[in-house]
């Protein structure tokens, strides 16, 4: 799925690039539209370039000021982080990695309509 990927990649920073041609803001905001479409072909592998990309920026709709806001945390952590002289990075970058996965699972359960009992039966929780 390594093309797949790599097409995804370059197009979406073509795009995003494009935007911020026109003006900065419309950048920012079409980077973060774009910002779920590799999460999305890592579920998805039979999917197009354009189509994660289309897809990520109809899953983004009403979501774009939470990722901004969360961005906001881990840029200020990221300042605290190199008052460690760095160190605090080795804690910082997984949480960041792991906090936007989830919030891709939170954005996809709102897109698709799931509902939380699906997602804590495949779990296991509960039993």
């Amino acid at each position: 799925n390594f093309g797949n990927s790599l097409a995804t990649y370059l197009l979406r920073i073509l795009l995003i690039l494009l935007w911020t041609l026109l003006f900065i803001i419309p950048g920012i905001i079409k980077g973060l539209a774009y910002s779920q479409a590799m999460f999305i072909l890592a579920d998805e592998p039979e999917i197009g370039p354009m189509d994660a990309l289309k897809k990520s920026e109809a899953m983004m709709n009403g979501n774009k000021t939470k990722l901004f806001l969360l961005g906001l945390i881990f840029a200020l952590l990221s300042v605290a982080c190199v008052f460690t002289l760095g160190i605090g990075f080795l804690f910082l970058l997984p949480v960041m990695q792991i906090t936007l996965a989830k919030f891709y699972d939170e954005v996809k359960m709102n897109y698709t309509g799931e509902d939380r009992m699906n997602e804590i039966e495949q779990i296991g929780v509960g039993e």
